[in-house]
């Protein structure tokens, strides 16, 4: 499961994170769930190419990446931008971690975000 939270423009924030939602989703559906504490890279790829049957990963929240939106800002509150190139990449590491992707989130789904 991928999803973001609020808006902490591309960086890490301990109050948007998804990890308390993996914990309710645990609650809730009466069986384990994997948190992951990033969303792309390759120990998170390693993670979820072979998972057991029935396994529930969550994934952190994508918008602690300034790639997800496509802007940002660095830890002084300056904007930034990142490159296509890493963009790109950012996209390209999130494709490898499932084979059907469901868009539920109505608010944006007409926005441009990876």
């Amino acid at each position: 499961l991928m999803s973001h939270l609020g808006r902490p423009d591309g960086r890490p924030s301990d109050k948007l994170s998804l990890q308390p939602v993996a914990v309710r989703l645990e609650q809730l559906l009466k069986r384990p769930v994997t948190f992951l504490p990033d969303c792309v890279g390759a120990d998170v790829e390693k993670t979820c190419a072979c998972p057991a049957a029935g396994a529930i990963i969550l994934l952190e929240n994508l918008r602690f990446h300034a790639e997800e939106e496509g802007k940002g800002k660095d830890k002084d509150g300056n904007k930034v931008k990142p490159s296509d190139a890493d963009i790109a990449a950012f996209r390209a590491s999130l494709t490898k971690l499932g084979d059907v992707y469901v868009n539920d989130a109505f608010g944006t789904a007409h926005c441009a975000h990876s």
